[in-house]
């Protein structure tokens, strides 16, 4: 389970009200769930939210359907912070039911679709 930093970026400048803004650091926090099917929201926001649409085949690929699949109610929460917006300074969580850890961040993501 990982994020590439391509992924992050996209997601930290996104066109979305949940993207949290503190002078210039951002943070997010996004569930993603394979119950029926791939889907990905923010946190605060509602499941027929477009705004990651583009990214759900990368972010299941990242994180990986199987281990998502083997979370606490089939479903995972990403939050990331980023300071000065930066995804080469961000640092990110998952918690896949037993609490928040370490979630890595890789430079490469797979290639597209």
């Amino acid at each position: 389970m990982h994020l590439s930093r391509g992924t992050l970026d996209r997601m930290l400048h996104c066109e979305s009200p949940h993207v949290r803004r503190r002078g210039a650091d951002l943070a997010l926090t996004i569930v993603c769930t394979v119950e029926e099917g791939g889907a990905c929201r923010f946190a605060a926001g509602d499941w027929d939210d477009p705004v990651l649409d583009s990214l759900l085949a990368r972010l299941i690929e990242e994180l990986g359907w199987k281990s998502i699949e083997h979370c606490a109610r089939r479903e995972v929460v990403i939050r990331c912070t980023a300071p000065d917006g930066d995804s080469a300074k961000a640092v990110c969580e998952a918690d896949t039911g037993s609490g928040f850890e370490p979630l890595s961040i890789r430079s490469v993501a797979p290639p597209e679709d």
